[in-house]
């Protein structure tokens, strides 16, 4: 008789400074968002799939790039921070069966431009976070349905 394998844990050790440059500016309405996050294990006790932390390390590294940043905001605007993590609990959530995630995401970079950001495009980048921290585990071709070579393994519908 056989037993199922124990889900394995996502992230098993620190992901630092997973980086996404998620820019197309042609004309006004792209999506612009230049985050940097990190993915940390939580401990074997807690259960959420996710907990975000959302420190203010450098206030200037944090900010609308509108204008040429001569007007710094503080942080995030809260829409802009909700969709992020909407992206990141998204992609989480399709994981394989065989994943279970258990994730201290901390954001410690977020840049945004006022005209250009928008919701879709921060939960574009929030989901393409986890795609980056999963491949830098070795997670990445499973994880996410692709082949080595990074094609999807499934064939869109015509």
């Amino acid at each position: 008789m056989t037993t199922a394998a124990e889900p394995r844990r996502f992230p098993p050790e620190p992901v630092r400074n997973v980086e996404v440059f998620h820019v197309c500016q042609t004309s006004c309405g792209g999506p612009f968002a230049i985050l940097t996050l990190d993915f940390a294990p939580l401990p074997e006790d807690e259960c959420a799939p996710v907990v975000f932390d959302w420190p203010v390390r450098d206030r200037q590294q944090n900010r609308d790039l509108s204008y040429n940043g001569r007007y710094p905001r503080e942080w995030l605007p809260d829409d802009l921070a909700q969709a992020l993590e909407e992206g990141v609990r998204a992609a989480l959530d399709a994981l394989p069966a065989d994943i279970r995630p258990a994730v201290r995401c901390t954001v410690t970079k977020a840049r945004w431009h006022e005209a250009d950001s928008h919701e879709r495009g921060f939960r574009e980048a929030g989901a393409m976070a986890v795609q980056r921290a999963l491949q830098r585990c070795g997670l990445g071709d499973r994880a996410t349905g692709n082949e080595p070579n990074g094609r999807p393994t499934a064939t869109p519908p015509v």
